[in-house]
């Protein structure tokens, strides 16, 4: 049996993690329901982190948490190989950075095919989780400044992920040597969609069909997702704000963000930002 078999889909919370979800789903199905999405999975799921004595995971503190994970993993691995949609390989979203914590392997190596890493301007990804979260645009900057940062949520039957700081977090997968990992920067998907989009499937193993690409990109339009949304709901917005999940998409942080708050951001992202911003350019 082969066991290197999660695709991650790992990103920092709000940085187009559940667009290409969507889209993944638009591209083998030909189509897309935003509360019953097929073709990838979340490594937070409890039920996969049970430790057999019938308790909640949820409620132990997450450095035991932790030590559910790789078996939880595993069983992910397991069930795919026995009940696989053909042709389509295990994607896993992630918002864990790519760390050793606890002696733990948040992605274990030994079950993983590739990584794609979408990273996104922190700038842009602050106003965002703001909204996501119900707080306010400083408390969204400390949070991305925060190395032991823990996201905690109050949706559905999720585990806590470890995602460290916007800068530790980002560093761990563009610096990372061991996982084939391979990065995409949010804002140029959404500048070169067709292209980025079916590099997104090579480097999962698929051989991308540019047409199939195209039209699984006009299903997934930011604005066709919106009003799914609105006419039905979506399973994963956050409980802490009445603003729907999905965004515009585009750049918004020069008037979402003081000139203060903007030099903050940059200065706890540090030398990240200008290397994302390089690839960008």
């Amino acid at each position: 049996m082969d066991y290197k078999q999660i695709v991650w889909l790992a990103s920092y919370p709000k940085s187009g993690n559940t667009w290409v979800r969507c889209f993944l789903d638009a591209y083998f199905l030909g189509e897309i329901d935003i509360n019953q999405i097929v073709c990838s999975s979340s490594d937070d799921n409890s039920k996969l982190h049970q430790i057999g004595d019938g308790s909640d995971p949820r409620e132990l503190p997450i450095d035991l948490q932790q030590l559910a994970r790789p078996m939880a993993m595993l069983r992910l691995v397991r069930m795919y190989n026995e009940e696989k949609i053909p042709g389509v390989p295990l994607f896993l979203k992630t918002h864990s950075a790519n760390m050793l914590t606890n002696g733990i392997e948040l992605l274990p190596v030994s079950l993983t095919k590739a990584v794609i890493h979408i990273v996104r301007e922190p700038r842009d990804v602050v106003p965002s989780f703001a909204k996501h979260m119900g707080i306010t645009i400083d408390k969204a900057i400390e949070f991305l400044g925060d190395k032991y940062r823990v996201l905690k949520t109050d949706e559905g039957a999720k585990m806590m992920d470890f995602i460290s700081s916007w800068r530790l977090h980002t560093q761990s997968f563009v610096d990372g040597d061991s996982h084939n990992i391979k990065t995409f920067v949010y804002e140029d998907m959404i500048k070169n969609p067709v292209d980025s989009f079916s590099a997104i499937l090579e480097h999962a193993g698929v051989e991308p069909d540019r047409e199939r690409v195209k039209k699984a990109l006009e299903l997934v339009k930011l604005d066709k997702l919106k009003k799914q949304e609105k006419d039905k709901g979506f399973t994963e917005a956050s409980p802490m704000t009445k603003e729907g999940f999905f965004g515009d998409g585009g750049s918004n942080w020069k008037t979402k963000l003081t000139p203060i708050q903007a030099k903050r951001v940059e200065k706890i992202t540090s030398t990240m930002l200008k290397k994302i911003n390089k690839r960008a350019a």
